[in-house]
């Protein structure tokens, strides 16, 4: 597979984006996504798991959006949660729209060049590395406990389970990296 999207989901302090960011530090990757999802929530500092569905539209146009402008970009562009994390957070924020929100993704140019990395970590751990929710542990917990669970059905809706690699997020850091490193190998042109 000629892959140019890379993306990388999972629970709430799973090491997204510091292996992210290591990636694109080492020169992995070409471009480094966040998410977009969380860069709303700390520009404008609502509950996370109070919005509405004009908010999961919102991040799944935005989402498209960068589609675009990477589709032509060369090298592996990686993202951080992207359309299958959108999808589990709407699942369980907002379960009525899943199918509208599944269509406007199916659009996207870079679904048929994606594969990813599904991050787990044991929810104990979670509340263990939050920063975010430091007070908050029960509720971070509970909330990205439930969008985990998610996460297996959303890559099958946008036809990415198959190439969706689970990877053991409890390691060491380092270790976790070098596993990403190694599954990316494979899908290098």
């Amino acid at each position: 597979m000629n892959a140019s999207m890379f993306f990388i989901c999972g629970p709430h302090a799973c090491g997204k984006t510091t292996v992210l960011k290591r990636l694109k530090q080492d020169k992995n990757i070409v471009f480094r996504g966040t998410e977009v999802g969380k860069d709303l929530y700390y520009e404008r500092k609502f509950q996370t798991g109070e919005v509405g569905e004009d908010f999961e539209l919102e991040v799944v146009e935005l989402e498209l959006k960068r589609d675009a402008e990477i589709y032509s970009q060369p090298g592996i562009a990686g993202v951080e949660t992207w359309h299958p994390g959108n999808l589990a957070y709407a699942a369980v924020r907002n379960p009525r729209i899943l199918p509208t929100l599944q269509k406007m993704i199916l659009t996207s140019p870079m679904l048929e060049r994606a594969f990813g990395i599904w991050l787990v970590i044991d929810n104990s751990e979670m509340r263990k590395r939050t920063q975010t929710f430091r007070g908050q542990e029960d509720f971070a917990g509970e909330f990205y406990g439930k969008i985990n669970d998610q996460l297996e059905n959303c890559f099958k809706m946008l036809g990415l389970w198959e190439r969706t690699t689970i990877i053991d997020g409890n390691r060491p850091i380092e270790a976790v990296i070098q596993n990403v490193k190694d599954v990316m190998q494979k899908y290098k042109a």
